[in-house]
Parts: C-alpha cells; structure tokens; sequence
C-alpha cells in the first residue's frame, strides 16, 4: 500500500489517508536498535563496570583527569580499593568521584542496572517499579533517578538552536482542579438540567441590559487554579524529511505571555531561526526578533497547504502529558522542569540504540559535576526553588513537615 493510500470500502468515499511511514518502527524492530542489554550488565565484573564508567566519563581507562586538581596523566591503580591515586596531589578518587554519583552505595552493576532500566522506558519509568524490580529502597531509587534528571536539567536542556523551529505552551498541574476534584464525573446525575442563566429571560424588576454581553473567557486569568502551570517547548526541525525533530528545548512558565514566550525564544534560538506557532496573540513579536514567524490557525486546520504547523511541539506536549498524568502521576511544581527535561532527552535520542542511549545519559548526568539539588535529600536537605522561566521561585516542600508526628499504619 502506497503513503497515500486511502482507507475505502466499496462503494463509500474515502475517510481519512494513512500516516506516513517514517522508519521508526522499522528501527525500533531492528537488531541495530538493541546492542546493549540487562544480561551485559549483570556479566560484567566490578573492573568492567568501573571501565565501562570511566570510558563514558573520560573516553580512556588508563589516562584521565584528577578531579581534586585536574592533572592530566596515567594516576596509580589501586586494586585493593578499586579507586586511583593522583601522581600529583596523591589524593585518592573514583570513577564517580565529583559527579552526580558521588557517594553512592549501590554496587556500580547495580546502579548501571537501575539506569538501564529507567533509560529504555519509551516516556519514562517511575520510582516505585525500579524498586520493586531491583529490590532497593525507594528513597534510593527515587533520589538516584532524579539526580539523572538533574543531570538532564543542567547539561542537556542547554544550548541555542538555529533553524526551522516551532514553539508550543500546554497547561500542566492544577488544569480543571476545582471542577474535577471531589466530584463524580460520571453521567448519571438525577437533577434534571437547568437553562443557563444568561439564557432566561430578565425579570421586569431588573434594570434592562445595557451594552455587550461578557466575552466567556473573560477574567480567566483569575479563575485559574494557583498550582497551574505552562511547559513551554521549543523543536528544531530535522533537515531530513520525515524524521521529525531533531533538539528540544523546554521552560515551565506560570503563563503562556508576551514576556514568557519571547523570554524562552530568545534564550534558546538564534536570530536568523524561522519560526512556526499558533495563532495564540503571545507569539506576536517573534517577527520582529527572528528572520521569520509562521502561524497556523488550529480552529481550521492542523497545518496549511504551504506545511506551515507546530505538529512538533504538539508531539511533544502529548507525550509529556502522557508521562505526568499515566506514568508518574504526581509530579510537583517544584520539579516540573526536571521531568520536561527527561522527556526532552526521550525524544530526543529516539533513534539510539540501547547502548547508545545508555552512553548519552551517564555523559550529560556525570558531565555536570556534583548534585546541588539531591545530596542529603533523605536527611532533610531539599531544594527550596521552583524553576520557572520567569525565575527561581520559593516552593516549599509538599511531604512531611519537620517536627510533624509520624501516624502509625491502620
């Protein structure tokens, strides 16, 4: 069947044409796709494993840098303590030593498991699975997790992009809350339905009406949920046709304004990028800023004769939505940027292998140094900002507070 075939039946007209065939399944099904698997993981030694990190970190197994003083040079391999000894500062390090995973305690096999594990869930994996499936504590398994998503936040949501791009906002936490919460949703009400009020008529006491009527999305601003939030996400356009996006960048915004907006265009996209949006009146400034902007009306099409559309940025939201609401299910404001930033590296690195992937991950997460936000978090150490493109912002923790008693299990 062609890519524009049609789907008929005899004697009716077509309904709708088929997708076209992008390659990825036939990746994914692959031997190329899976070069790297669990049961690599579970026949390495400890040298191997220490190799296999040394060799992401620093490309060699014999020569790298010290990270108390940065001497470059072939350092003494001690076997009793699976560690080196700087020639120069005679300090001793690790091949976690100054990253992310400082101070762990998991074996090195055990924690590349747990990655693994986590890296080849296709919108991601939650903690309490990898728990259940590694036999570990949660605060273990969580904290470590989320010191890879600050690995993500802090090396891979970086950089400016130049090209073709699109830019979408969608709302994330606190969306429809006061109507959903703590009511059925189903269709059985036995109150019969009432005429809405702007449809009766006025009584005679009732002053006449005077002017037009209010727009029904007016002051919706205010009747917005406090913990409401925008994802902001930017998508190059790949230059090979039919492949998708090729880099994403994302932001977390507490409105999807002018300001916003042009803020995260700005920060994440040179001058001479084109841009393609919705009509929403937020974007109108990118002509000015950019070489050019591109807008398609979504209450009448998805993407105009000319190809001009955002269909990138949407994938993109709805594979977002999809990991909050059915894979981690309660995501908190002060971490939102986190998990954007997670599912930016997903898309992202789609088309990797296994090992690949794998690779990609440890070299963003052990490339940005110690973790300034997860050390000492099951000792009450917290980071106390949400992440926003406006700029950081108080957040205060959502667990128990210090001092709280500790309810006994019914």
């Amino acid at each position: 069947m062609s890519a524009t075939a049609t789907l008929e039946s005899p004697g009716t007209r077509a309904l709708f044409p088929l997708r076209k065939r992008t390659g990825t399944a036939a990746f994914h099904l692959s031997k190329e796709a899976v070069d790297f698997g669990s049961e690599d993981i579970s026949a390495m030694s400890v040298r191997e494993a220490i190799e296999f990190f040394a060799e992401v970190r620093w490309g060699s197994c014999t020569e790298m840098p010290c990270p108390h003083c940065g001497t470059v040079a072939e350092h003494y391999w001690s076997v009793a303590q699976s560690r080196w000894k700087c020639t120069c500062c005679g300090k001793r390090f690790s091949v976690t030593s100054g990253t992310v995973f400082a101070g762990h305690k998991l074996p090195l096999t055990k924690l590349l498991s747990i990655i693994f594990s986590w890296a080849n869930g296709s919108s991601g994996m939650p903690a309490l699975q990898l728990r259940r499936e590694w036999k570990v504590a949660y605060a273990t398994v969580f904290t470590l997790i989320q010191k890879v998503r600050e690995g993500l936040t802090r090396g891979f949501n970086t950089g400016v992009l130049c090209g073709v791009q699109e830019m979408d906002g969608m709302d994330v936490n606190g969306r429809r809350y006061k109507e959903k919460r703590n009511r059925p949703q189903g269709g059985w009400a036995k109150d019969k339905p009432t005429i809405p009020p702007q449809l009766l008529k006025s009584k005679k006491s009732e002053p006449p009406f005077v002017g037009p009527p209010v727009p029904p999305k007016f002051g919706k601003t205010a009747k917005q949920p406090p913990d409401r939030r925008i994802m902001l996400v930017l998508r190059l356009r790949g230059r090979t046709e039919g492949k998708g996006a090729c880099a994403t960048r994302v932001s977390v915004a507490l409105a999807e304004s002018s300001s916003t907006v042009t803020q995260m265009a700005t920060r994440f996209a040179s001058a001479e990028s084109k841009f393609q949006t919705d009509e929403d009146p937020s974007y109108a400034q990118f002509k000015k800023l950019f070489a050019e902007h591109k807008t398609v009306n979504h209450s009448q099409t998805y993407s105009t004769p000319e190809g001009t559309n955002n269909n990138q940025a949407e994938s993109f939201n709805w594979r977002f939505r999809r990991a909050i609401e059915g894979i981690y299910l309660s995501a908190s404001n002060k971490y939102l940027k986190d998990y954007a930033a997670e599912q930016a590296w997903r898309e992202d690195t789609r088309r990797l292998s296994t090992g690949q992937r794998l690779r990609h991950l440890l070299r963003i997460a052990m490339g940005v140094g110690l973790s300034l936000w997860w050390r000492g978090y099951t000792h009450g150490q917290h980071r106390e900002q949400e992440l926003l493109i406006e700029g950081a912002r108080d957040a205060p923790g959502r667990g128990r507070k210090k001092g709280a008693p500790v309810l006994a299990p019914r």
